[in-house]
This record gives structure tokens, C-alpha cells and sequence, in this order.
């Protein structure tokens, strides 16, 4: 998880250089920047704040991703008669269940050969923890955490600000900044307009909320992974 927590620091460091660009050019608004060149206009930072904000999206998606890749790739150094039944059930939910199918003849197929592949006792490679079939927010957070049986040890601060909403419908910082994401990307709405309503110390605050959450979630998967408690002392019934 080593690696996770440092991609993070590259990441925050990153937008936070971005950040630093876009206030530099805000306090230009209406300057010319060179003789004869363009005007900064407050429509373009409105684009960079936008822009801003997939970043940071960005980031939790590739955080979160990295955590599961790191977590599916230890759980397998340890026999799967020793996991938990959380960890099985997310095991087979990857192998058997590629996606929302339902069970057919294809599935059938699958549950047979991994249950093969249990029933042999041999340690697995590394499998792919199934995420969310939508977009990163604190409850699927939560809800992936929950069904691998990994504890979310939060500073009381970190789950106040993760957890508060405050921002646009009633949302936490985290959803805010999914749903925002998602409006650009679906063409619900243009970089323009899509944080037209957010200064940039607003989206600073909105960073300092999601990128600590970020670093205590996958610190609290390092402890899962280094205290073990992906495996249990009694083989699970299969």
C-alpha cells in the first residue's frame, strides 16, 4: 500500500501546482497577457476549475483502483481456505460474475472451474476486487470497505469533512465532486458552466476534504493487509 499512499503524494502535489496556475491567471482576469496576445476572461478560469474538478475526480477513481489492485494482489499470498467469507464471496463475485449478468450458462461454467480451482487447495493469482458500477463517492467507499470486511479508521476531522453535506443538493464533497464530473462527461453540462458557482478557494476546501479521506481509506487497507485480517484461523466452509 507503500505505493498507493505515495502515487497519492504525486497526485496531491500535482494539483495543487494546478491549483497555484489557475489563482495566478484569476488575478490576471481582464490583463492582456503579452502585446497582442488573448485576454484572460473570467469564462476561462471557470474551464480550468472545471478541469480542476475531473482532476480530482480523477484521482480518487485512480486511488481507489490502485487500493483494490494492491489488496487483490496480497489477499492471493495466503491459501483461500484461510480467507474470510467476505474475501471468498468477493473472490467469486470477480471470477464468476465478469458483470451484471445474470447466472446462465456462461456463469454456470465459471462457478465450475473456480470451484475447481478451490477445491484444489493451490494459491490463486491475484484477482481484480470488484469496485462499483458507477462513480467513486464516500458511500461506495464505504460499501466496497464493508464487503471485504476492511475497517475505515477515520480522524474524527477527516470523517466530519468527508462526510458533511454541504455542497450543491445536499451532497458530501466527495459526491459533489462524482456528480460534477459525471455532468461534464455526460454533456449534462459544458466546462464552462460546470463549476461557474465554485472560487477556487471553495475547490481548494472541496480538496482538502476528499484528498485526506483518500489517504486515511487506503491507510486503513494497509492495516487490513499487514494485520491479516483477510484470513481467519478456521478454514471457511465453501
Amino acid at each position: 500500500m507503500i505505493e498507493v499512499l505515495n502515487y497519492l503524494d504525486d497526485r496531491e502535489e500535482e494539483f495543487e501546482r494546478h491549483m497555484s496556475i489557475a489563482r495566478m491567471l484569476e488575478a490576471r482576469v481582464d490583463e492582456i497577457v503579452e502585446e497582442g496576445g488573448a485576454r484572460v476572461e473570467v469564462r476561462h478560469i471557470n474551464t480550468l476549475k472545471s478541469g480542476l474538478l475531473i482532476h480530482l475526480y480523477n484521482i480518487v477513481e485512480a486511488t481507489m483502483t490502485k487500493t483494490l489492485e494492491t489488496v487483490g494482489q496480497t489477499v492471493v499470498k495466503e491459501s483461500p481456505n484461510r480467507w474470510t467469507r467476505k474475501v471468498l464471496e468477493e473472490w467469486v463475485r470477480s471470477e464468476v460474475w465478469g458483470s451484471e449478468e445474470r447466472i446462465g450458462e456462461g456463469a454456470l461454467k465459471r462457478l465450475v472451474k473456480v470451484s475447481g480451482t478451490l477445491a484444489s487447495g493451490k494459491n490463486l493469482t491475484k484477482f481484480v476486487v470488484k469496485g462499483v458500477s458507477g462513480s467513486w463517492d464516500d458511500k461506495s467507499v464505504k460499501k466496497v470497505a464493508q464487503s471485504l470486511g476492511c475497517k475505515l479508521n477515520l480522524t474524527r476531522k477527516v470523517r466530519r469533512d468527508a462526510y458533511e453535506k454541504i455542497y450543491r443538493n445536499e451532497t458530501t464533497a466527495m459526491e459533489y465532486v462524482a456528480e460534477r464530473r459525471n455532468a461534464i462527461a455526460h454533456g449534462g453540462s459544458t466546462f464552462e458552466d460546470a463549476a461557474n458557482d465554485l472560487t477556487l478557494d471553495k475547490l481548494d476546501e472541496v480538496a482538502k476534504r476528499v484528498l485526506p479521506y483518500l489517504r486515511e481509506v487506503s491507510k486503513s487497507y494497509q492495516v487490513f493487509l499487514d494485520n491479516k485480517c483477510y484470513v481467519v484461523e478456521k478454514k471457511v466452509g465453501i
